[in-house]
């Protein structure tokens, strides 16, 4: 992905109590150009189906918490999705559809392929109807995430600290909700230890903010900030991120962009849970 903004580290002093909170800075992925970088499963065209069906695939997959878009062809890692869907009459203007899929990884090798069957008006399914696409697109989902789905948190030594996803505030659209999951999805796949929530025996609590500013000759500038506390409320450190975005953009559904602006921000909040651990430790 093209980075708008450099990355940087601010330098903290080591082997001391911390006196300010550590902070990293880094940006918040460019909306159009966030999905095909950040993507697990890129969706090809389903053949023997209206485009809709493609695109309700990809977003069914991200309701289940798994990065996907129908853009680009994703990065050197991702995975490929192809479908093909057939129609058997059933009733005068009714038909089944049968929606066969094969998940590819980036080498080309099979990870998984299923089959579901739906029912839809023939019209409507020729049309692209949304409800139609939609309704077969969740049936398939399931399977394929289970596919791809991150591990569960590894399991925690004796007294190694765990951290716990808050929620984030200021998003509009849905991103309170997409940029909560998305980071827990993310920091899973950082092997950070995790805790359902605040109360249960975590040492560390992450929230976010999300401010935007009014749109300028087209576009907004993001700001997200990612806050690790004490469960007490002592800050001990945060990850800022901003861009600017197309004005709108971040309005409705965050999709891929949720994953992206996690992705990008998960490995310093792991690097800032370490810093934490090596100041409390005196290490040098």
């Amino acid at each position: 992905m093209r980075r708008l903004l450099p990355l940087l580290l601010l330098a903290v002093a080591a082997c001391q109590p911390l006196p300010h909170p550590l902070t990293a800075q880094m940006p918040v992925p460019n909306a159009p150009l966030a999905p095909p970088d950040s993507a697990d499963i890129v969706v090809a065209p389903v053949a023997g189906a209206p485009p809709a069906l493609g695109a309700a695939l990809a977003a069914a997959l991200r309701d289940a918490d798994i990065p996907a878009t129908t853009l680009g062809s994703g990065n050197k890692g991702s995975d490929h999705l192809l479908a093909s869907a057939t129609l058997r009459p059933l009733a005068p203007g009714e038909a089944a559809v049968v929606l066969a899929w094969e998940l590819h990884a980036a080498n080309g090798r099979l990870l998984g392929r299923g089959k579901v069957e739906g029912e839809a008006a023939e019209g409507a399914w020729q049309q692209g109807d949304a409800a139609t696409t939609r309704a077969l697109a969740q049936k398939a989902a399931p399977a394929i995430a289970q596919v791809v789905q991150a591990p569960a948190p590894r399991a925690a030594a004796t007294g190694e600290p765990l951290l716990a996803v808050g929620g984030v505030s200021g998003a509009p659209g849905d991103g309170g909700t997409t940029l909560s999951r998305a980071m827990t999805y993310a920091l899973n796949r950082a092997h950070v230890p995790l805790v359902e929530k605040a109360g249960d025996k975590g040492s560390f609590v992450l929230t976010g903010q999300v401010e935007l500013s009014p749109a300028k000759a087209g576009k907004q500038q993001v700001k997200v900030r990612w806050i690790l506390r004490r469960p007490n409320g002592a800050e001990l450190g945060r990850i800022d991120q901003q861009n600017a975005v197309p004005a709108g953009s971040l309005d409705g559904p965050w999709g891929d962009i949720a994953f992206a602006v996690a992705n990008a921000a998960a490995p310093g909040v792991a690097a800032l849970i370490e810093k934490v651990k090596s100041e409390g430790s005196g290490a040098s």
